[in-house]
């Protein structure tokens, strides 16, 4: 059963969409963005999920933690 994403997931999305670095093709005639996997778990890591405020822990803390999260 899948539901409506949650803020945060919004929020993670959202970073990823305008921060992650991407590649352009060309695929059967169309213009196609895409980006590499290692890349985007980098840009979580440097995100402020990654950053523990006081009182709070990160949401990521390793790379396996992104995947995790990500999957």
């Amino acid at each position: 059963e899948v539901g409506e994403p949650s803020k945060e997931e919004k929020a993670v999305a959202k970073f990823l969409r305008f921060n992650c670095p991407t590649k352009s093709t060309n695929m059967m005639g169309h213009r196609v963005d895409y980006f590499i996997a290692s890349k985007a778990v980098d840009c979580l890591l440097d995100s402020k999920w990654a950053k523990a405020k006081k009182g709070e822990e990160a949401l990521f803390t390793t790379r396996e933690s992104v995947v995790d999260y990500c999957n």
